[in-house]
This record gives structure tokens, sequence and C-alpha cells, in this order.
């Protein structure tokens, strides 16, 4: 085996010193970005945080006024339901009074038409009468 030069040693010894300089540069550089970041990370949690916060708020006021508005349909309907009922109700009662309306005033056009045919008849006889009477008077005045 051939002897290793003197100059081999300190060359690896400044090359080991050099390449742990690195590393604790390197190391102290990491932990640095690693603080950095971790503290940004907490902002940035914080922040998320609140951002989840304020959609749950308004999550929760959106289904509220959702319900609400259920509830108003819910209620509108019913009050609907029960005005067409009431329409409904009340146009049977006015077909009804329609249909004894439309009885009575037949009856009452039989019943005047009646009466007008036992005047006719009735006048025909008085006018009969008269003219008779009409006659023996002539006859008992010219006689």
């Amino acid at each position: 085996m051939t002897p290793i030069p003197a100059w081999v040693a300190p060359t690896i010894a400044i090359s080991l010193g050099l390449i742990a300089v690195s590393l604790v540069a390197m190391i102290t550089v990491a932990v640095a970005m690693a603080l950095g970041i971790r503290g940004k990370g907490r902002a940035l949690a914080a922040q998320v945080a609140a951002l989840t916060a304020d959609a749950k708020a308004v999550s929760t006021r959106l289904r509220t006024e959702i319900e609400s508005y259920a509830d108003l349909s819910t209620d509108a309907r019913a009050k609907l339901r029960g005005a067409m009922d009431t329409v409904e109700h009340r146009l049977r009662d006015l077909d009804a009074l329609a249909e004894v309306l439309q009885e009575e005033v037949e009856e009452t056009a039989i019943s005047v038409a009646t009466v007008l045919r036992t005047v006719r008849s009735s006048g025909k006889v008085l006018g009969a009468a008269r003219r008779a009477i009409r006659r023996r008077r002539s006859a008992e005045h010219s006689g």
C-alpha cells in the first residue's frame, strides 16, 4: 500500500469542518423557517377559525330564514285552503238560493198568469153583463 500524502488529512479535516458549518447553517435556516411558518400557520389557523365561525353564523341565519319562510308558506297555504273552502261553501249556498229564487219566480209567474187569465175571463163576463145592461136600458128608454 502506498502511504497517504500529508496534505490529504488536513484537507479532509477542513472539508469536514465546512460540511459541519454548512449543516449547522442549514439546520438554523430550517429551524428559523419552521418557526416562521409555524407562526404564520397559527395566524392562518386563526383566520380559518374566524372564517369558519362566520360561515357557521351565516349558515345558521340562512337556516333560520329558510325555516321562517317555510312556516310562512305553510300558514299561507292553510289560510288559502280555508278561504277556498269558505268560498266553495258560500257558492254552494248561493247556488241553493238561486234555485229557490228561480222556483219562487216560476211559481209567481204561474200565479200571475193564472190571475190574469181569471181577470180576463171575469172581464169578458163583466163586459157581456154590461152590454146586456146597456141594451136593456136602451130598450127601456126607447120604448
